[in-house]
C-alpha cells in the first residue's frame, strides 16, 4: 500500500516537472497590443457605437480600403468625404473638392457611390457595395471577394 502511494507521488511529481519545463518565457509573455485598426471588426458594433439604418450625414475619412486583396488605405490619406443628406458626396483633398453621389437601395443592403476626379475616387465608385454595417460613426462596405472600405467619422 505504501509502495502504491509512493509510485503515485512520483508520477505526480514527474508530470509537474514535465509541465514546468515545457513552459517558456515566450509562451508566457503577453501578446503585443494591437491598434484600433487591427482590432476593428467591421461586422460588429464597437464600444460606444449605435447601429443606424441609414448613413448619418457628416464628414468621414477612410479607415481601411482593401482592393483585390491589397491594402490601399494610404491612397486616401488627406481625403475627407462629406456624406450629405439627399445623396450628395463631396470629397476634399488639399482644398480641391470633387462632387459625386451616394445612394442606398430601398432594402438598405447595398450602396452605390459615384464620384470621380482622381484615380483614387474612381476606384471607390461602384454600384455594388454591400452594406455590412452602418453606425452613427462608421460605414462598412464590402464587394464580392476581399474588397472592403470602412469610412469613419
Amino acid at each position: 500500500m505504501k509502495r502504491n502511494h509512493l509510485t503515485t507521488l512520483y508520477l505526480v511529481a514527474f508530470a509537474a516537472i514535465i509541465g514546468m519545463s515545457s513552459c517558456t518565457k515566450e509562451n508566457a509573455s503577453a501578446p503585443a497590443p494591437q491598434t484600433q485598426t487591427n482590432n476593428l471588426n467591421e461586422d460588429v458594433l464597437q464600444s460606444g457605437e449605435v447601429s443606424s439604418a441609414v448613413v448619418v450625414p457628416g464628414i468621414y475619412s477612410i479607415l481601411k480600403f482593401i482592393d483585390t486583396g491589397n491594402d490601399i488605405t494610404t491612397d486616401y490619406t488627406g481625403y475627407t468625404f462629406d456624406f450629405q443628406t439627399g445623396g450628395t458626396l463631396v470629397a476634399t483633398k488639399n482644398g480641391v473638392t470633387y462632387t459625386g453621389t451616394w445612394k442606398e437601395n430601398s432594402a438598405q443592403t447595398k450602396m452605390a457611390i459615384n464620384i470621380s476626379g482622381t484615380a483614387a475616387l474612381k476606384n471607390l465608385s461602384d454600384d455594388s457595395w454591400k452594406i455590412v454595417l452602418i453606425t452613427d460613426h462608421r460605414i462598412s462596405l464590402k464587394k464580392a471577394g476581399p474588397d472592403k472600405v470602412i469610412f469613419v467619422m
